[in-house]
């Protein structure tokens, strides 16, 4: 077995929920005012509001949605109401990717193999 899911803490569920399925076409299975969950094609994406153990909060968290047209994929993110930190760029390590930040500081790299 592998890695099925990720939960991330961020402030605003319903608003995080929103963006990630408009912005990048993740399905979404639980919308909740505290709870969130989205299928990103294969992995569960959680967002919570508190964390179910009381460890505080978390951070450094960067989701790498794999496409096949980055410029347009960044076009429909930007519309939904993310936040263009950088690119579209070819990367240093073979990837064509532009970096978005959503509720909360999600961020996420839309990226392609170039």
């Amino acid at each position: 077995m592998g890695v099925q899911a990720i939960d991330i803490q961020v402030d605003d569920v319903p608003a995080a929920t929103r963006l990630l399925s408009e912005a990048y076409g993740w399905t979404v299975l639980t919308d909740g005012p505290h709870f969130g969950e989205l299928d990103a094609g294969g992995l569960r994406v959680m967002l919570s509001r508190d964390a179910m153990v009381p460890w505080g909060r978390t951070d450094g968290v960067i989701l790498h949605h794999y496409v096949e047209d980055v410029a347009a994929a960044t076009s429909r993110a930007v519309a939904a109401g993310a936040e263009l930190l950088r690119g579209p760029l070819l990367t240093d390590w073979g990837t064509e990717a532009a970096y978005l930040r959503g509720p909360g500081g999600l961020i996420v790299d839309v990226c392609r193999d170039a």
